[in-house]
């Protein structure tokens, strides 16, 4: 693991345990993110012990499948512009952290989920970092503001995503990159075409998890 990877680590690990001004105990929602639960997720693509979005596996293919995330999403996001991969991974994961740890209008405390998305910007030289908001929020009215201004909802366009992986290790900005390349050269050869600006890097695993670490990269469909 290099130097970066680790302090990346290092600085996560530190913000799950800052935010939670001081108790001794760890909220559910730090429990969940480091996969102290009792509940599985039972939507495709890797297991986990924090809920995931719904989805359906349309096709499999020799290095990639097809998902089809038919339910209404709702995403916590925010940008970090002209920034690091290792830095936007960290300032975005803070915020969006701190909105479900309870830094909202109703002192609201969310639970954690998975996986938490990091998406390159070119237009802002830097990346959006976004978190799932949990399935029992219908609306974006059912949920509270964020205290932080530079944090707010999306909900995506339905779409057909190619997804490769899952792979391990703990990946920099050019691993999740020739990950992409992987991805669209299979896609080429099949004949699909894809959005290349929705490229999206999404990660599973908590940053104490060592072992088994789950990561993908997902790219929508023009059409399928």
């Amino acid at each position: 693991m290099g130097t970066r990877q680790v302090m990346l680590v290092v600085l996560l690990a530190c913000v799950a345990l800052t935010v939670v001004d001081g108790a001794r105990t760890l909220p559910e929602s730090v429990l969940q993110l480091f996969g102290v639960s009792d509940k599985e997720s039972d939507s495709c693509g890797p297991q986990v012990s924090i809920e995931t979005p719904q989805c359906s596996v349309v096709e499999k293919r020799d290095t990639y499948e097809l998902r089809d995330y038919n339910v209404k999403e709702i995403w916590v996001e925010t940008l970090v512009p002209n920034s690091t991969f290792e830095m936007a991974s960290f300032t975005g994961f803070y915020r969006c952290f701190n909105f479900i740890s309870g830094k909202n209008s109703k002192n609201m405390k969310i639970e954690m989920t998975g996986p938490v998305h990091i998406k390159p910007t070119p237009d802002a030289n830097g990346y959006k970092v976004a978190f799932f908001v949990p399935s029992r929020f219908k609306s974006v009215n059912d949920l509270p503001t964020p205290s932080d201004p530079k944090v707010h909802f999306y909900e995506p366009e339905k779409a057909v995503t190619a997804v490769i992986g899952p792979f391990g290790g703990f990946p920099t900005n050019k691993d999740y990159e020739a990950k992409f390349e992987e991805l669209k050269k299979a896609l080429d050869k099949d004949g699909l075409k894809y959005n290349e600006s929705t490229v999206t890097y999404a990660g599973y695993s908590s940053p104490f998890q060592f072992k088994n670490r789950k990561q993908e990269v997902h790219v929508d469909l023009v059409s399928y």
